[in-house]
C-alpha cells in the first residue's frame, strides 16, 4: 500500500512538474506575444512623434528665414538712412563753410568799386586776380554766382531792396547791390538788386 502510494506520489509529483513546465511555457509564450505586439503597436506613435518633430523643425527654419529676411531689410533701410543723414551733414558744415567764405568776396568787390585813377594799376590789376581765383575755387566746390542785372526779377534768388521806375519792363533786375550765390540746388545768399517798375508814367 505504501509503495503504491509513494508510486502514485511519484507519478503525482512528476505531473505536477509537467503542468508546471507547461504553464511556464504557455505564459512566456504569451509574454513575447504581447511583447511583439506592444513592439508592432509602438512603432505608429514613434513614426508620428518623427513626424511631428520634422514639422516642428521645418516650421522653427521657415520662421527664422522670415526673421532674417526681415532684420535684412532693416538694416539695409537703417544703412541707407545713415548713409542719407551723413551726406546731409556733410552738405550743412560745407553750405555754412563756402557762406562763411562770401563776406570775403564782398570785400573784394567793394575795394574794386573803391578804385579811383590815383591808385597804382598794379594793385587795382592784383585785385582781379585776387577776385577771379576766389571765383574759380568757389566754381572748383560748384558755387555759381547768381545772374543778376537784365534778368528777370526771381525772388527765390533776387532780393529786391530798392524798384524805380524805367524803360524796361516790370520786374527786371536794374543793377546788383551784392552778389548772390548757389550751390548745387540750394540758394546760399539771394542777390540784393533793384529792379524796374515799368515806364513812368507820362505827365499830363
Amino acid at each position: 500500500m505504501s509503495e503504491r502510494t509513494a508510486d502514485e506520489a511519484q507519478r503525482d509529483s512528476k505531473r505536477s512538474d509537467d503542468i508546471i513546465e507547461e504553464t511556464v511555457a504557455e505564459i512566456g509564450d504569451e509574454s513575447l506575444g504581447e511583447a511583439a505586439t506592444a513592439e508592432g503597436e509602438g512603432d505608429a506613435p514613434a513614426g508620428d512623434e518623427g513626424a511631428r518633430r520634422l514639422q516642428a523643425a521645418e516650421s522653427l527654419a521657415e520662421e527664422r528665414h522670415h526673421q532674417f529676411l526681415r532684420l535684412s531689410a532693416d538694416f539695409d533701410n537703417f544703412r541707407r538712412r545713415v548713409e542719407r543723414e551723413r551726406e546731409e551733414l556733410r552738405a550743412s558744415v560745407a553750405r555754412e563753410l563756402l557762406t562763411s567764405l562770401l563776406p570775403a568776396y564782398d570785400n573784394l568787390e567793394r575795394a574794386l568799386k573803391a578804385v579811383t585813377g590815383d591808385v597804382d594799376a598794379g594793385l587795382v590789376k592784383g585785385l582781379e586776380m585776387t577776385r577771379k581765383s576766389f571765383l574759380d575755387g568757389l566754381a572748383g566746390q560748384g558755387v555759381e554766382r547768381v545772374l543778376t542785372t537784365g534778368q528777370p526779377f526771381d525772388p527765390a534768388i533776387h532780393e529786391a531792396i530798392q524798384s524805380t521806375p524805367d524803360a524796361s519792363a516790370e520786374g527786371t533786375v536794374l543793377d546788383e547791390y551784392q552778389a548772390g550765390f548757389r550751390w548745387r540746388d540750394r540758394v546760399l545768399r539771394a542777390a540784393l538788386v533793384k529792379v524796374s517798375s515799368g515806364p513812368a508814367a507820362a505827365d499830363n
